[in-house]
C-alpha cells in the first residue's frame, strides 16, 4: 500500500470550490488515460470502492475540509493525497508522475502544473506498508480516528453521515476481503458489531457537486469531519488483531462513499 503527496502549482489566479475532489478525480482520469492505471480509476467493478483514493486539493494536505471555495494566486501551490492498495498502482502512478512532471492538467477550469510528487516517508500522510506489516502493528482494543474530509455512507438506499461502528469498521472489513485478504477472519462481523463510540467530535457538510457535462443536475453528497474514538471491550488477542488492522487500513482506503473523490480522507490516531 502507497500513499503519495502531490505538489502543483497554479498557472494563473482562480477560484475552486471547496468540494474539488470530483473535478480532481476527472483531472486524474485524463492523466492515466491510455496508461495501464486507466482500470485502476475505472475499474469494472465498484461494489467495495475503487482500490484508489484521492484527497481534496487544498492549499495545506493537512487542513480539514473548508466549505469555503478556495482562491489560488497565479503561482501558489496545491497538495492532494492520493493512495493505492495495490503496490505495483502505485510504482506505476509514481513512474508516470515523472514522465510527466512540470506538464499541465486542468481541475475544472483551473490549470495546474505537476510540481512534485511526495514519496513514501517524505511527508506526514504519505507512506508505505504492506499487510502483513499492517496486520503486525500493535493490537489494540480501541481506535481514534480524525476524519479530515466529509464521510458518509449508503444505508438502505440513502445517504447517511454518523460514524457509527458498523458501518465504519465494516465498511473497511468488506474492502480489506475484496482488495487485500479474501478469506480474513471468518465470523468476524459478530466481534465488530460489540465496538462501541467512547467520545467523538463532529460536524456535517454538505458536498454540492456542480452539473457539467457528465452530470446535468447539481448533486449535494453529505458527510461528516472530525473525530471519533472507538472502543472493543473484553476483546482477545485475535480480536485486537481485527481492530488495529482495519484501522491502520482506513489511512489508505479512506472510509464510507466517494473515497475516490475526496470523502472519507480519514487519519488514524491514538490517544497518549
Amino acid at each position: 500500500m502507497l500513499s503519495y503527496i502531490v505538489k502543483l502549482t497554479a498557472q494563473k489566479a482562480i477560484t475552486l470550490p471547496a468540494s474539488n475532489g470530483y473535478f480532481l478525480f476527472s483531472a486524474l482520469c485524463t492523466l492515466t488515460s491510455a496508461t495501464p492505471l486507466d482500470k485502476v480509476f475505472h475499474p469494472d467493478g465498484e461494489k467495495y470502492g475503487k482500490s484508489v483514493s484521492v484527497g481534496f486539493l487544498k492549499k495545506d494536505i493537512l487542513e480539514n475540509f473548508v466549505t469555503e471555495d478556495r482562491f489560488f494566486p497565479a503561482g501558489e501551490d496545491a497538495y492532494f493525497r492520493v493512495s493505492f492498495i495495490d503496490d505495483a498502482d502505485g510504482w506505476q502512478f509514481a513512474e508516470l508522475f515523472s514522465k510527466r512532471r512540470g506538464n499541465t492538467i486542468r481541475v475544472e477550469k483551473a490549470i495546474f502544473s505537476l510540481s512534485r510528487l511526495f514519496l513514501p516517508g517524505e511527508h506526514t500522510l504519505s507512506l508505505a506498508a504492506t499487510p502483513e506489516h499492517i496486520k503486525s502493528s500493535r493490537a489494540s482494543s480501541e481506535a481514534a480516528f480524525r476524519f479530515l474530509s466529509p464521510t458518509g455512507f449508503k444505508r438502505d438506499g440513502r445517504q447517511f453521515f454518523l460514524p457509527l461502528p458498523e458501518l465504519v469498521f465494516g465498511g473497511l472489513l468488506r474492502k480489506w476481503r475484496a482488495l487485500v485478504e479474501p478469506q480474513a477472519w471468518p465470523g468476524v462481523e459478530d466481534v465488530l458489531a460489540r465496538i462501541e463510540i467512547q467520545n467523538y467530535r463532529i460536524r456535517s457538510h454538505a458536498v454540492n457537486l456542480k452539473a457539467d457535462a457528465e452530470r446535468k443536475t447539481d448533486r449535494i453528497l453529505r458527510g461528516f469531519t472530525g473525530e471519533t474514538e472507538y472502543s472493543l471491550r473484553g476483546a482477545t488477542g485475535a480480536e485486537h488483531e481485527v481492530m488495529s488492522t482495519l484501522s491502520a487500513f482506513a489511512f489508505f482506503s479512506g472510509v464510507g462513499y466517494k473515497t475516490s473523490q475526496g470523502m472519507g480522507e480519514t487519519l488514524p490516531f491514538r490517544r497518549l
